[in-house]
């Protein structure tokens, strides 16, 4: 089987090795924008043959995947679907779907296109942070299968299964609602956590030698790619707004706690938050 991954950075860089590393008679072909990373790839052994442009990797693919920024893909889609064969399929790897189901919901070759999103990631970007294991015990999100080809859904779904992902069913709306919460909104708290204190450290040196591992863990996500997420976060704008909303509802609610110094309040609240626990364990 050939497998053509547009975009050779974290996400598809590491399907490429998790393929690589669990499947024989395998030939991955690789294309990205960026020469240097198509290059690094190779160099790398995440792909096994470099593509001189994005339809030189659609003619060489059964399956061809993008994992490039959701604008991107959105913008490109149409015109990546129209080149395709009868016999191929194109997977998108976006962290937003409404828009992008949106813009191809009456091709023609509708069909041969599976809107996914894998729930993996790291803080870093580049070929250099890709690796094998990334997609264990992850989930793949599949949007509107019913509008893409039943074998070629059971198909992929096999394969998350053999890189150790389950695999879950959603509309893109859904997707995308549920993404705002549980990761949009949490990339906006730790970019707004390091500019609150990059800002207080200009006029406090110390302020970072005394940082300990729950701002680190908190401000992680400060140090993903901003190429990839602003237009995530324009793609997804109305839910994320909607998430933000409710998120600074309850960050006043705790404000005006503390002002008050209610101190039976604030235990209360923290107490409530603890909940999560019991999902996360």
């Amino acid at each position: 089987m050939n497998i053509s991954i547009i975009g050779l950075g974290l996400i598809g860089g590491s399907y490429a090795l998790s393929l690589k590393k669990r499947f024989e008679d395998l030939t991955i072909f690789g294309w990205d924008v960026n020469d240097e990373n198509l290059k690094k790839a190779a160099e790398l052994g995440l792909i096994d043959e470099m593509c001189a442009s994005a339809s030189d990797a659609i003619s060489k693919g059964d399956w061809i995947l993008l994992a490039i920024p959701v604008n991107a893909i959105e913008k490109n889609l149409q015109g990546l679907l129209d080149q395709l064969k009868e016999d191929q399929v194109l997977i998108d790897f976006g962290s937003t779907k409404k828009s992008i189901c949106e813009a191809v919901k009456d091709h023609p070759k509708r069909r041969q296109f599976i809107a996914a999103h894998p729930i993996s990631g790291t803080e870093y970007s580049g070929p250099e942070a890709a690796f094998d294991s990334l997609f264990e015990d992850k989930v793949m999100i599949v949007c509107e299968k019913d509008r893409s080809e039943t074998e070629a859904i059971e198909q992929f779904r096999k394969q998350c299964k053999v890189l150790g992902m389950s695999t879950t069913y959603l509309t893109a709306e859904e997707h995308d609602i549920h993404l705002a919460y549980v990761s949009h909104l949490s990339h906006v708290i730790s970019f707004g956590l390091s500019r609150t204190v990059l800002e207080k450290e200009e006029d406090e040196d110390k302020i970072l030698d005394l940082a300990g591992s729950g701002f680190a863990s908190t401000v992680r996500l400060a140090k993903s790619s901003p190429e990839m997420w602003t237009p995530i976060f324009l793609k997804n704008r109305t839910a994320v707004l909607e998430s933000l909303d409710s998120y600074i509802a309850k960050i006043s609610e705790f404000r005006e706690l503390l002002d008050k110094k209610d101190e039976t309040g604030i235990t209360s609240y923290l107490k409530e938050s603890r909940a999560i626990r019991k999902i996360l364990d």
